[in-house]
């Protein structure tokens, strides 16, 4: 099987970029998604974008609410020392979550974008409908 490898942060980094150009592309809506998915750590952890809830889940399967109260989210990701970026769309916030659950209200968000991820230096970063990126300022 033939492929391109690339080690790393940077295969991350690309894996994220294509599946966002892809949902841009297909024209696929966050409502579509339903959940969408960041690795901790030492575990994995949820966000149910319609219910606006954060779950984080072990490696035995157990699934505990880690956070909530965020409406619908349309971003989400992991950022550095463990926390994570919540992008809400019905409240047009950026929310922090650090690693023990405290909830931080980083910016309120004037587009709508349709995702967000941080890059290597630990700059959030948001992908517009056009699959334009532009970082917080």
């Amino acid at each position: 099987m033939y492929g391109l490898y690339i080690s790393g942060l940077a295969s991350r980094l690309i894996t994220v970029l294509l599946v966002v150009i892809i949902l841009c592309a297909s024209g696929v809506t966050s409502s579509d998604a339903g959940m969408l998915v960041a690795e901790g750590k030492h575990s994995r952890y949820i966000a149910d974008q319609d219910s606006g809830i954060v779950y984080v889940v072990y490696g035995d399967g157990e699934w505990v609410r880690f956070s909530d109260g965020f409406g619908h989210i349309s971003g989400f990701c992991a950022a550095p020392k463990n926390a994570f970026y919540v992008l809400s769309a019905s409240q047009h916030r950026l929310y922090r979550i650090s690693a023990q659950g405290e909830v931080k209200d980083v910016m309120k968000v004037g587009s709508s974008p349709q995702a967000i991820f941080v890059d290597r230096d630990g700059l959030v970063k948001f992908v517009q409908r056009a699959g334009v990126i532009t970082g917080v300022h």
